[in-house]
């Protein structure tokens, strides 16, 4: 069977990889160690994976193996808590996954995904709180993908001198349920289609930017953004989960890690569609809790034109508070504008999400 007929009829067989079998699942990972060594990503070494390393997974976890037409393509391993990733998160009564590993010959035919799915099943089958995993920090377009399948961003933490980002996979989608997956150069066209006018742009962008919005603002923007071990940006798009549609646009900046603060930016429900159905405020509560409760920040802020009623009254109902009012901040065609600076502390957000 070709790799484009394996695709079109994608049917997975996952079981629990038997002690004979830890040379494959050996192989597997070596293989894509040394893929990631040919990527330049050096995450992964060939010489990590010794016999000893692979027999204790089959000791202290559970080892699965995905075949796809009867051919082995790929592995991962699930365990009941992590303390050593996610230290005072740590939850033995999630299942945790580690090595999730596709061979080259089956890459881009969807069976991260299967696997990722059927882990999920199986946890909740298992009668456990969720499926968590981790990922290092750095690999930027590994995160997005995580993202991209319903994991939420919970934190990170260093482990063995390097970054790990934890994700938890979202509940089942109900309507308009949202996730934010990193902003890429793939979301250029889309947020360009959707800036609107000059005095639009300035409405959900700021003063930063000036009309017509271009790439290289956007390039600017993007450049050493979202990391979220040191970068001072990160940067979102918000998607609809249960149709995988881009609906607005929203970022954390001014991260500051010492004084434990940040600030909400470019609030944007993008799709004219998309408008009215409750967006907005998900994607203002999701940006919250990565803020507060991921990335611990203590103090968060956002600014609003005053003639931004409706905006202003949906801050206040997520939990925000004016503490400032600028007058004539901002000019735009010889007419200025007023701002109301607004912020939420961390008890505050702890109250709001009791």
């Amino acid at each position: 069977m070709s790799l484009s007929e394996i695709k079109d009829q994608l049917a997975v067989h996952i079981r629990r990889a038997q002690l004979s079998e830890q040379e494959q699942v050996r192989h597997f990972l070596i293989e894509a160690a040394d893929w990631m060594e040919s990527q330049q990503i050096g995450k992964w070494r060939r010489g990590m994976f010794t016999p000893e390393l692979i027999h204790s997974y089959f000791v202290e976890r559970e080892v699965y193996i995905a075949e796809v037409a009867g051919e082995p393509a790929g592995m991962f391993t699930l365990q009941a808590g992590d303390a050593e990733y996610w230290q005072h998160r740590n939850d033995e009564n999630y299942l945790y996954l580690h090595r999730l590993t596709v061979a080259s010959r089956f890459r881009s035919i969807g069976l991260g995904p299967a696997m990722l799915r059927w882990a999920e099943q199986y946890a909740n089958q298992q009668g456990r709180k969720g499926l968590r995993l981790d990922c290092m920090a750095d690999l930027l377009p590994l995160n997005r993908f995580y993202q991209q399948q319903d994991f939420r961003y919970m934190g990170t933490h260093h482990v063995s001198s390097k970054l790990a980002s934890l994700y938890e996979k979202l509940p089942p989608a109900r309507e308009h349920d949202i996730r934010l997956q990193y902003f890429t150069a793939r979301d250029y066209d889309q947020l360009l289609s959707w800036s609107g006018d000059a005095e639009f742009l300035l409405q959900w962008s700021g003063s930063q930017w000036k009309y017509p919005l271009q790439t290289t603002d956007l390039d600017a923007y993007l450049h050493n953004a979202n990391d979220p071990s040191h970068s001072e940006r990160l940067i979102y798009t918000a998607v609809e989960r249960s149709s995988g549609r881009a609906v607005g646009h929203i970022a954390l900046t001014r991260i500051d890690r010492d004084n434990r603060s940040a600030r909400i930016s470019r609030v944007l429900v993008g799709d004219p569609e998309a408008r009215g159905k409750g967006y907005g405020r998900r994607m203002i509560k999701e940006a919250l809790r990565i803020g507060f409760d991921a990335l611990g920040m203590h103090r968060i802020t956002l600014a609003v034109l005053d003639y931004n009623t409706s905006a202003k009254q949906l801050y206040e109902s997520c939990g925000f508070q004016q503490e400032g009012y600028l007058r004539d901040a901002v000019k735009l065609n010889d007419r200025y504008y007023s701002i109301y600076e607004m912020s939420m502390l961390e008890d505050e957000w702890q109250a709001t999400s009791l």
